[in-house]
């Protein structure tokens, strides 16, 4: 039994082979995209982090420079002094509505003494519409004044708003409880002695959330203050936002407020809306960042999405030291990543499509020129020789191969000619039965002869004879062929055939009397055609024989014979030479006739020992197959009847009886033979000891 081996078509395995190449392949120039592509997207939102931070640096500190060195000029004027008094505060707004003018980012500037005295000039752009109705407020150049003076019960609150032209709207008074001595910007500029900054918090009269710078009066006896509005900072970090869905905050840690950017554009495509939840968590980072004084870079899961967070915090800044923070959705953040990522796969994709079409188109010609040789050669193993066309191809190992093959079956053809194709499929099936040595078994074997040969090689030119020769056998080749027959060998004019091996055939027997009949019919109409032709014919005898022998390889390890070896061979070659004696063309040993005598017709010719023998064989003529032979019943009864009385020694009704054979068969040879043996034995009296059988004195 043949071990089990897995085998794949050609194509397939080229498309695998493909596939196992280009598939890691690709997935690693992917994933190296991939990882290049990501390192660019952080690297990207690390430096717009960067340059946010730098920007908010810039806003905090240039801003609050400029307007704080003009702080430090009002705060050693002369109209600012405590000691002036509230006479001063015409003045001293004007002063603070001229810095208005100048500084746009300032929502308010004002002055508080140490007595509660408080003067305040501010922006309404940030007030809420009440507030701008009740002041009434009539474009964005108008200005609040509020004065604030008083003692307990009897501290009172003066406002108006003052239009561009120096127009004033109505006062208003109102009790308030509003003391500027407990406000951050003056407790801190107090403390630090200084300029000082506060941390985020709600002004106390837009609510909005700011910071406030305070400087302490030359002098001392108060404080003059800036509330700094963050609005535009809200707007400088809306215009910094990584993404649309970024989130981004300005804080200090310690204080509740954070100046934010605003959300996206609701109507917009894939606007997260919803981000209530990331902007406090995003708090919380910022104060756990102020704590530990650290920047931070994290991935945070928020909800069901996953948020890239980066904090930094800012140079310090007049005692403050405040923290930019985002928070971006990281599947924004690789946005452009997985477009890309996207687009190479997709190309990657047709790349390898295209490379897979290409080798499945290449594999398919290959493949196909691939099973031609192999559907070829598979032929060549069955001794197929029928297709001669070579295979074609542009390929040129194929073109060598498909060479070699039709070399190997020019070959083997010619080499077909010498040795039987059973004995070759076999060697093929079973290689060690090529070794020297055979088998027993019983095989039939048919020898052939040409009458006269002799005579006729010699008035014939050797060349004309060797085409006729190959032409006869040729003919009875065919026949023996047909009938599962294998030539042993050609000895001259005559032919050695054996059946039953190597193939075995339970049928061998009339297997071998339906290839001598079929060769002496063939042979037969061969010789008329030449005759007609005006050349000589050939006659030919056949002996066939059935018996044990040995069939197997004979000879020398380096060149051997398959034949056969025992007696049967040379009995059927006796039965081919007694065909000279009884004028026929076939004989038969009893052997032969015996097992297909429900088969073919025979007709028992004479009872002989053959010379140099003293076995005693029945010898037999085959007239034709049953079912296609004519009728013989008249002939074989007169042939019966001739032979009883010859065994009988009753030679005259003999001679009658092969008489009316021959009268039915003119020109028949064994009916001549048996009539000569009754006259001479009429003339010399019958033999002593007679039984009817006969002794031949020659082969």
């Amino acid at each position: 039994m043949k071990p089990f081996r897995l085998s794949l078509p050609f194509s397939a395995t080229i498309l695998l082979l493909m596939a196992l190449v280009l598939t890691p392949l690709s997935s690693a120039l992917l994933w190296l995209g991939w990882r290049s592509v990501d390192t660019l997207e952080q690297r990207s939102a690390d430096e717009r982090v960067a340059v946010l931070e730098k920007a908010v640096e810039q806003f905090l500190t240039d801003g609050l420079r400029v307007v704080i060195y003009v702080g430090l000029t009002l705060a050693d004027s002369q109209s600012f002094a405590a000691r002036e008094g509230p006479s001063a505060d015409d003045e001293r707004r004007r002063q603070l509505v001229a810095l208005l003018s100048r500084h746009t980012s300032v929502a308010g500037a004002f002055v508080g003494y140490a007595d509660g005295h408080f003067v305040y000039a501010g922006r309404p752009d940030s007030f809420s519409p009440t507030e701008r109705t009740d002041f009434d407020v009539k474009d964005r150049q108008t200005i609040v004044m509020r004065t604030v003076d008083g003692e307990g019960q009897a501290r009172r609150e003066v406002s108006w708003s003052q239009g561009p032209g120096g127009t004033r709207s109505r006062e208003r008074v109102r009790p308030t409880d509003y003391d500027p001595r407990t406000r951050p910007w003056y407790v801190a500029a107090e403390k630090a002695g200084g300029a000082a900054l506060t941390t985020p918090y709600r002004f106390a009269w837009s609510k909005h959330a700011g910071i406030s710078a305070g400087l302490p009066l030359i002098g001392g006896g108060g404080v003059i203050g800036f509330d700094y509005t963050l609005e535009t900072l809200s707007q400088l970090l809306t215009a910094y936002k990584i993404t649309p869905n970024a989130i981004i905050m300005v804080g200090h840690g310690e204080g509740d407020v954070e100046v934010e950017s605003e959300g996206c554009i609701r109507t917009t495509p894939d606007c997260l809306a919803d981000d209530a939840e990331v902007r406090v968590a995003l708090k919380g980072v910022i104060r756990e960042a102020a704590r530990e004084d650290r920047r931070i870079d994290r991935r945070m899961l928020v909800g069901e999405r996953y948020y890239r967070v980066i904090v930094r915090r800012l140079p310090e800044q007049l005692g403050q030291r405040f923290v930019v923070a985002s928070a971006v959705p990281v599947s924004e953040l690789a946005a452009n990543s997985r477009i890309l990522l996207e687009r190479a796969t997709a190309a990657a994709a047709m790349a390898v499509g295209f490379a897979i079409l290409g080798a499945l188109l290449a594999s398919l010609l290959v493949s196909r020129s691939i099973g031609r040789i192999a559907a070829k050669t598979e032929r060549i193993r069955n001794l197929d020789f029928a297709d001669r066309t070579p295979v074609q191809s542009r390929i040129r190992e194929i073109v060598r191969l498909s060479d070699a093959v039709e070399r190997m079956r020019e070959g083997l053809e010619v080499f077909g000619r010498y040795v039987s194709k059973d004995l070759v499929h076999q060697i093929m099936r079973s290689p060690e039965s090529t070794g020297v040595g055979g088998t027993r078994r019983d095989v039939t074997v048919m020898f052939s002869d040409i009458e006269g040969f002799s005579l006729i090689s010699e008035t014939m030119e050797p060349e004309l004879l060797t085409s006729r020769l190959s032409r006869y056998f040729e003919v009875l080749g065919t026949a023996i062929s047909a009938n599962r027959g294998m030539i042993d060998k050609y000895i001259g004019d005559s032919i050695m055939a054996f059946w039953n091996a190597p193939e075995p055939d339970e049928d061998h027997i009339a297997n071998a009397c339906r290839a001598a009949l079929q060769a002496a019919a063939a042979g037969s109409r061969l010789a008329e055609k030449w005759r007609r032709l005006g050349r000589p014919g050939f006659r030919t005898r056949f002996g066939v024989h059935t018996g044990m022998a040995v069939v197997g390889n004979v000879g020398a390890r380096e060149r051997i014979n398959y034949t056969l070896v025992g007696a049967v061979a040379n009995q059927a070659s006796r039965l081919e030479g007694m065909n000279k004696v009884y004028g026929t063309e076939v004989l038969a040993s009893g052997e032969v006739a015996g097992p297909t005598a429900d088969r073919f017709v025979w007709r028992h010719i004479d009872r002989i020992v053959a010379v140099g023998t003293t076995e005693i064989h029945d010898i037999f003529e085959p007239l034709g197959e049953i079912d296609s032979a004519p009728d013989h019943a008249g002939l074989l009864a007169h042939w019966s009847a001739g032979r009883a009385a010859y065994a009988e020694g009753r030679f005259e009704a003999a001679i009658v009886s092969f008489n009316a054979v021959a009268e039915i068969r003119p020109g028949d040879g064994p009916s001549r033979v048996f009539i000569e043996r009754c006259t001479r034995f009429l003339a010399s009296g019958t033999p002593e000891g007679w039984d009817g059988t006969w002794r031949l004195d020659s082969k």
